[in-house]
């Protein structure tokens, strides 16, 4: 049996009785469903050709039709991101040549919402060459200045709730690469309107406790007896159900809505900052 095969059989057994005792949690892939995955996705590519073999213009503009089906929903309908990445950067997290863009379609990205699509091999190459054909559009310019916006990131308190490059606060998403997963009009939206397309993870929650106090802050974990969230101070907090009054739950965002607190030029200032953040330096 050589080397691989007994990591492959190491790690299918492993994800086997794992999920014998790790139950699936509704709408994430469990452990053993991830590694399973993982699995056979190493099988179907190990033998891929390095290059596409599928990358003519006929094919590209039936990529373009395969990605509007499948992948305009997270990523945009011209690949500029949404709640998935923003594709016509020409950066990927998982490289960008034609064999690692077919792996990261085929196998989709373990831990996120992305699975990989229902499609057929030849049409996984066909996708992989029109994301290859985003990726080589021009850059946007951002209208406002970078460094001016860097001063309102930190003048406005951004970084009591986000963090860059471990820096900041942990209660909203990171942002050290925000830059390279989302466009401008995404991240323009997520200033004026942030519960436009809110993390699952990063949605509110609000706690009444039998003292009358409302408690603000993300659902860390929750059972029938208890409930665990990090408050808006960062601060990991347990409370008994029984103990409460009221729970609030899935409150869309935290986070103020920024257009009637900053002026237009520092929005625009802002933005541009935060596309700078690529996360690969």
């Amino acid at each position: 049996m050589n080397t691989l095969l007994k990591i492959a059989c190491s790690v299918a057994l492993t994800a086997s009785l794992w999920g014998q005792i790790q139950p699936k949690v509704e709408g994430h892939e469990s452990p053993a469903d991830v590694a399973r995955r993982a699995v056979e996705g190493e099988r179907a590519t190990a033998s891929a050709p390095q290059n596409n073999p599928f990358e003519s213009e006929q094919d590209i503009q039936k990529g373009d039709v395969l990605f509007q089906t499948h992948c305009s929903n997270c990523h945009g309908t011209f690949g500029a991101g949404g709640r998935g990445a923003d594709l016509t950067t020409g950066l990927y997290r998982f490289g960008g040549s034609d064999a690692e863009l077919y792996r990261t379609i085929r196998n989709g990205i373990p831990g996120s919402e992305m699975g990989p699509p229902q499609v057929n091999d030849d049409d996984l190459w066909r996708l992989a060459a029109f994301v290859k054909r985003l990726g080589l559009a021009p850059p946007e310019d951002a209208p406002g200045d970078a460094a001016e916006g860097k001063v309102v990131y930190l003048t406005a308190g951004c970084g009591s709730c986000h963090s860059i490059n471990g820096q900041g606060g942990t209660l909203g998403p990171d942002l050290s690469d925000v830059g390279r997963r989302r466009g401008l009009a995404f991240l323009e939206e997520s200033l004026l309107k942030p519960e436009a397309d809110l993390p699952t993870n990063h949605r509110g929650t609000r706690l009444l406790t039998s003292a009358g106090e409302t408690i603000a802050g993300i659902r860390l974990n929750e059972d029938d007896y208890s409930i665990q969230i990090r408050d808006t101070s960062g601060n990991p907090r347990s409370f008994l159900k029984h103990e409460l009054k009221g729970i609030q739950r899935d409150d869309p965002s935290l986070m103020p809505a920024y257009g009637s607190l900053l002026s237009e030029k520092q929005i625009e200032d802002l933005t541009a900052y935060l596309a700078t953040l690529k996360g690969m330096q």
